[in-house]
């Protein structure tokens, strides 16, 4: 796996908060990657991240931002 440059794990992590918190009725993993151009796998690895911090919740399939 390629390392990210400083600040960029960072910078990504905003992303995927910012389009959560646009989307007030959640989105899944693949729309989120479809969105940012990502692999799903690293958009689950940044929502399970954000989860753990209490950021981010699922409920049923979809993703959201914790207000």
């Amino acid at each position: 796996m390629a390392r990210l440059r400083e600040g960029e794990k960072s910078r990504r992590t905003r992303q995927v908060q910012n389009l959560l918190r646009c989307h007030a009725f959640g989105l899944c993993e693949s729309e989120i990657a479809d969105e940012l151009g990502w692999q799903r796998r690293t958009v689950n690895n940044y929502l399970r991240e954000l989860e753990q911090r209490g950021q981010a919740y699922k409920e049923g399939r979809c993703w959201f931002a914790d207000r």
